[in-house]
C-alpha cells in the first residue's frame, strides 16, 4: 500500500496511470503531498486528462497499491473525480510568489477525509490552524500503457 512507501518510492510515481476499483483509466499521478509536521506523505494529485485540460483531485494514499506499473485505487471513476480539487487558488507558489507553494486547504483537507470516508493517518497538530499538507513536485515521465 503507497500509505507505506518512502517519499523516495513515491516521487518515481509520477505520470504513472491511475485506475479506479473498476479497472478504468482515472488519470495520473502528478503530486504528493506531505505533511508539515511530520514529513509523512498522506495525498496525491492525480491530474485526469492531458496536463492543463483536466480536472486535478487529491486522492488518500490509504488502500492505494502499485501493481504491474499501474496505480490502482480502492474508488470508482465517480468517486475521484468529485472529490476536493485542487486548482489555481491552490497553486499559491506558482501565481504569488509564495515560497510555500502548492497546498490543501484545511476546508479542503476536512472535505476530502470525509468525501474518502478515510481517517488521517496522522492527527492535526492544535498549533496548525492554515494548510497543513503541502505538495512535493515529482518528476513526470511518460509511461507507456500496456495495452
Amino acid at each position: 500500500m503507497l500509505e507505506n512507501y518512502s517519499m523516495q518510492e513515491l516521487k518515481e510515481l509520477g505520470g504513472h496511470e491511475v485506475v479506479d476499483a473498476n479497472g478504468e483509466s482515472v488519470g495520473y499521478v502528478e503530486l504528493v503531498f506531505v505533511d508539515d509536521s511530520t514529513g509523512r506523505p498522506e495525498w496525491m494529485g492525480i491530474w485526469s486528462g492531458l496536463p492543463g485540460k483536466g480536472p486535478r483531485v487529491i486522492v488518500p494514499l490509504q488502500g492505494v497499491e502499485h501493481v504491474e506499473g499501474e496505480i490502482r485505487v480502492p474508488w470508482t471513476k465517480d468517486v475521484i473525480m468529485s472529490a476536493p480539487r485542487y486548482d489555481d487558488a491552490d497553486d499559491r507558489g506558482l501565481l504569488r510568489d509564495d515560497p510555500d507553494g502548492i497546498a490543501i486547504s484545511p476546508e479542503k483537507e476536512r472535505a476530502a477525509y470525509q468525501h474518502y470516508g478515510v481517517e488521517p493517518l496522522t492527527e492535526r497538530p492544535d498549533s496548525v490552524s492554515g494548510p497543513r499538507f503541502r505538495a512535493v513536485l515529482i518528476e513526470i515521465r511518460t509511461i507507456q500503457r500496456r495495452g
